[in-house]
């Protein structure tokens, strides 16, 4: 059966079932809400939906109404005039482009002149649009408002699918003692996006008041040295808030040095005080973009679960850093290294489970074509020289093979049929010690004999995995919590032993692989990271382009 013929005889059931009107001045408001969630409600207020379809959300909002007799939800029986709880919805509607919304996605200024309206089918249409505006802030706040049908959910795994029950949602808001208080807490508690939160309100008001002076080109500005545009760079620190020294002159004094410097470890420059190009450029990056950048990773934090207590690593890819929090506090933080840009290191969300000491590096097979079999046709002592054994298949009693036996020019990609692996040893390509957190993506922390990396600003040089630059440390928090625990000394002397161990976590420990391209501490400081995976424009094409209803097609549905 069609859906608004299922509409309609629920409607015609609903009419007959109807207990008696009531008072006169009820019963043209419970007609008119009727009569509008007769005809698509969804579809004729042109509201943007969860991604549920339309025609569901339409069943749910009739029996929503069914239950309530037809009754108005948001207003005053005796009067049609707004509810107190009405007002509280539509002051935290009005309030959410501090959570980086749109108020008018919402609906807002609609509401706002129906609400003046006297009319009966104004007032019906006024009830029906605030109950799926809470509906939508609530499915926004709890699991983001980008468009799923808008991410690659290979590049976006975190985000999703949404579906929220809009019987849950509303009732749930009906039955709280505080509507106000049950929206708010609706948003993500943790301090990472709280901190987003009030770094979007202080650049909002860096905005109202006409953001921040351009700085013109010119020679690079080194201490102690006179510019022209040293009190235009001053302005710009100071309402950025790297610098509260005094007025400045034209000297570039060791004052404004250190707020440079500030300013460049934000940005991710090398921090040297020099006023060169690349420091000029990110100066003038417009208060808007900033304001944007920001609103897009409080999108990402709706991804997660909005509590994020307990004992946790996070992985930023885009700002290359390990951290390890419990509740919330970091008790560990390290610099890492994480997919080149064609070696994606992918988002997730796993769990530790345990590490090992002494890995084997078993070599993935695009590797064994990509790189190993071109470097023994060049050089048939490679192998051995890095201490990679053949075997003839996966299972630990394989039987192993000689290099020499296989014909590396004609090999080719039927080198998959081998297993090759890398013994352990200070050479060994996962260093000392690997954690392993099994998934999809055969993503996995390791050390890395290449210590040199860690020195660089931009540290994407691995095929997807991620390198530590302290996993001893790593190591020694974790086991802190085994029964019994394992010392630095211990782990030290397992090490120089070269022998494989495993040692299993008591607990399993949540390991969220996240991609933020802004950042906030608890002092306030927002640092700016680049945008590593080219990932931001296509999320703010599926946050900012909110279109009416879903993109979603429906099944069997012909596309547009």
């Amino acid at each position: 059966m069609a859906p608004r013929i299922v509409n309609a005889f629920l409607l015609f059931l609903a009419l007959l079932l109807m207990p008696h009107p009531g008072p006169a001045r009820d019963f043209p408001l419970q007609q008119a809400i009727t009569s509008f969630l007769q005809d698509d409600p969804t579809a004729t207020l042109n509201m943007i939906t969860t991604g549920t379809p339309p025609e569901v959300i339409d069943r749910a909002l009739l029996s929503l109404y069914l239950k309530n007799e037809m009754h108005p939800l948001w207003l005053e029986a005796e009067n049609g005039r707004l509810s107190a709880r009405a007002r509280q919805l539509i002051g935290v509607l009005l309030d959410s482009s501090a959570d980086g919304m749109n108020p008018d996605d919402y609906k807002t200024g609609e509401i706002l002149t129906l609400a003046r309206s006297q009319n009966p089918e104004d007032k019906a249409r006024l009830d029906v649009l605030l109950t799926l505006a809470m509906a939508r802030y609530v499915a926004d706040m709890r699991e983001g408002s980008a468009d799923p049908c808008l991410l690659d959910p290979e590049l976006f795994a975190s985000a999703r699918d949404r579906e929220v029950n809009i019987l849950a949602v509303v009732n749930s808001g009906l039955r709280a003692p505080d509507l106000e208080a049950f929206l708010r807490a609706q948003s993500p508690a943790h301090r990472a996006y709280q901190g987003l939160r009030s770094a979007l309100a202080r650049y909002r008001e860096i905005f109202a008041r006409g953001g921040w002076p351009v700085i013109p080109a010119g020679p690079a500005v080194k201490p102690g040295q006179e510019s022209e545009r040293i009190p235009l760079i001053a302005r710009r620190l100071r309402l950025g808030g790297e610098y509260d020294g005094p007025p400045a002159t034209t000297l570039y004094t060791a004052e404004l040095v250190r707020a440079v410097q500030r300013f460049q470890r934000h940005f991710q420059l090398t921090a040297d005080g020099i006023i060169g190009p690349r420091t000029i450029e990110a100066m003038n990056i417009p208060v808007r973009e900033l304001m944007r950048r920001i609103i897009l990773n409080m999108e990402r934090w709706r991804w997660l679960p909005h509590k994020l207590d307990g004992k946790r690593i996070f992985v930023n890819i885009a700002g290359f850093e390990l951290t390890v929090s419990r509740d919330e506090q970091p008790v560990l933080t390290m610099p890492v290294i994480v997919g080149r840009v064609y070696h994606k290191t992918p988002v997730f969300t796993g769990r530790m489970t345990y590490l090992v000491i002494n890995p084997y590096w078993n070599l993935p097979n695009s590797i064994a074509v990509a790189e190993v079999v071109p470097k023994m046709q060049k050089d048939p002592g490679y192998l051995a020289r890095e201490r990679i054994r053949i075997f003839r298949g996966w299972d630990e009693n394989a039987q192993e093979v000689d290099p020499a036996s296989i014909d590396w020019f004609t090999i080719g990609k039927g080198i998959r049929r081998y297993r090759l692996r890398q013994d352990p040893g200070p050479d060994n390509a996962l260093g000392r010690i690997k954690f392993m957190l099994p998934n999809r993506y055969n993503v996995y922390l390791h050390d890395t004999p290449a210590r040199q990396l860690f020195s660089r600003t931009n540290r994407s040089f691995s095929h997807g995995c991620i390198r530590l630059s302290r996993p001893l440390d790593l190591a020694v928090n974790l086991l802190a919590d085994n029964h019994p625990p394992r010392s630095r000394e211990e782990l030290e002397k397992i090490t120089a032993s070269g022998r494989r161990t495993v040692i299993r976590l008591d607990t399993p420990l949540p390991v969220h692989i996240i991609y933020r391209t802004v950042r906030t501490t608890p002092d306030g400081q927002v640092f700016f990271f680049p945008d590593l995976y080219d990932r931001d424009r296509p999320l703010a094409r599926a946050l900012f382009a909110r279109k009416p209803l879903s993109r979603c097609l429906l099944p069997g549905r012909p596309s547009p």
